[in-house]
């Protein structure tokens, strides 16, 4: 911390001047109270809080490849996460005990799908339902 300078205010009052990279280091591990005021420090501790559910278990990031399956092919998530997995529409079926003819439609936006098959396929997909449901 030898880069750091003191100034004074007009007022007298001492302050100190820090390099930018050092400034965020300190935010980064200040408490949430004392960063909530920050936009930089909330945008830490929202992506702090993403890595945690990410580590956790609770969170699963996107894939890149899925991500470009979803937006620039249009496929349905289902069929981008089963492909992304490596699988074919039977074996989703096999796992998740759904028709693969139903899996298919669903891939195709002929049926809808039931909460109930989406659960299924999610958990065997291993995402949050969310992820599979456009």
């Amino acid at each position: 911390m030898d880069s750091l300078q003191i100034i004074h205010s007009p007022t007298g009052e001492e302050m100190v001047v820090l390099p930018r990279a050092e400034y965020d280091r300190l935010i980064r591990h200040a408490p949430a109270s004392a960063r909530k005021n920050d936009e930089n420090a909330r945008d830490i501790a929202i992506f702090d809080e993403e890595v945690a559910k990410i580590k956790s278990g609770a969170s699963i990031p996107f894939p890149r490849a899925v991500v470009n399956a979803i937006l620039d092919e249009g496929l349905h998530p289902v069929r981008a996460w089963r492909e992304y997995r490596g699988w074919t529409a039977a074996q989703l079926a096999k796992k998740t005990k759904v028709l693969r003819t139903t899996i298919t439609q669903i891939e195709t936006r002929k049926y809808k799908g039931t909460v109930k098959t989406y659960k299924a396929i999610a958990k065997a997909l291993g995402v949050n339902l969310d992820n599979v449901v456009e």
